[in-house]
């Protein structure tokens, strides 16, 4: 499941860009680095310093190549129009509603707006053949949407869209498909069918957490595939302006927000009839 399989030589080289960079300048001094605009941030205290200066040396290859490869693939300009500081942690979250391994978390600092990407250290070394890359790429999916569309009159992100697009950016959404395939395959699909009706910018369990999000890579996937190569953008364009994403369906798919969600069960279904390929 390591995303390194879909991106080719221009990913490895900024990998090993960043790598040579570390290994040429040594660890971080006190303080942040910069990397176009990502502030990587040392702030790490614990009992585990060498653990910690490779898992840092591996976010920071990772965090722009992921920046490079997902702005490139949704057709955004590769800069952040606000600042994204990056660090480790080595007490990990008491909040049971964010991901474990990494979480983003937007915030307004002197009235300024900023996003936070921490990584659990206690998690990698709890759980070191995780794929780090695919983690951060998700969390960074979710970094760069919340990016494009903030503004003070900006929509909110639904929950579907925000789940949905992230797993697109590696083969997360797929192998997750075909992981409830080989479950549910050759039914009428009933047990991945999810209301895209969801809450709005709300981390929460239930239905709408990881039991659907095999729905929303599949609805995402459709959005895609119906919008064209501008459709991405003009979505965010128009979250960014306060349009709600239902009322942007029609004009970037062609088809009306009831019969959007009635397409994406149709297709769900026929992807797990068999009838068409796990995409």
């Amino acid at each position: 499941m390591r995303p390194t399989n879909r991106f080719g030589f221009h990913y490895h080289f900024r990998i090993m860009l960043a790598a040579f960079a570390v290994l040429i300048l040594g660890p971080l001094p006190a303080g942040a680095l910069d990397i176009g605009g990502i502030q990587f941030v040392e702030s790490y205290g614990g009992a585990h310093p060498a653990e910690f200066t490779a898992l840092l040396s591996q976010v920071e290859a990772i965090v722009p190549a992921a920046l490079a490869y997902i702005t490139a693939q949704w057709g955004l300009s590769n800069t952040l129009r606000y600042p994204l500081i990056v660090t480790i942690a080595d007490i990990p979250t008491k909040d049971a509603a964010r991901p474990v391994a990494a979480y983003v978390r937007a915030v307004r600092s002197n009235g300024e707006v900023r996003q936070n990407l921490v990584v659990d250290l206690q998690h990698h070394l709890m759980y070191p053949d995780d794929n780090l890359e695919q983690i951060l790429y998700h969390e960074m999916a979710h970094a760069i949407l919340q990016d494009a569309v903030t503004s003070a009159e900006a929509a909110g992100i639904p929950q579907w869209f925000n789940e949905g697009l992230a797993q697109t950016v590696t083969t997360e959404g797929h192998d997750r498909t075909l992981e409830d395939f080989k479950r549910w395959g050759h039914t009428d699909a009933q047990a991945v069918l999810c209301d895209l009706n969801g809450y709005v910018d709300v981390f929460y369990h239930g239905e709408y957490n990881f039991g659907c999000y095999t729905q929303f890579y599949l609805a995402v996937h459709q959005l895609i595939a119906l919008s064209g190569k501008d459709g991405l953008p003009r979505l965010m364009d128009g979250l960014r302006d306060g349009t709600p994403l239902p009322d942007l369906v029609q004009p970037v798919t062609g088809l009306n927000w009831i019969d959007f969600q009635t397409n994406v069960h149709q297709f769900t279904r026929d992807v797990f009839s068999g009838k068409l390929p796990v995409p």
